[in-house]
């Protein structure tokens, strides 16, 4: 049988959260050296987490890709983004 739709990659998209952790503080927690080329790392609000930033990028890979309805989209992780909520 034939499909009669094409299945492919058509954008993508990526999501780096706002908040920034100068890495000298992640240095002082972890007790390490905080010399590197990295001078902050990307962290995730209080109210963001694994499904939020997926959201924000596949809603970008959308744009991107000039997409404006799906009729389905599936999601498959291995995270857990409730375990870790306050």
């Amino acid at each position: 049988m034939k499909s009669r739709e094409r299945v492919g990659i058509k954008g993508y998209g990526a999501y780096i959260p706002f908040q920034r952790l100068p890495s000298t503080e992640v240095a002082r927690v972890w007790k390490g050296g905080g010399s590197g080329p990295n001078l902050e790392k990307a962290v995730a609000s209080i109210d963001e987490d694994t499904v939020t930033m997926a959201i924000e990028a596949s809603q970008y890979a959308m744009k991107m890709a000039g997409i404006e309805e799906l009729g389905a989209i599936f999601v498959g992780t291995e995270s857990k983004p409730y375990a870790v909520k306050p």
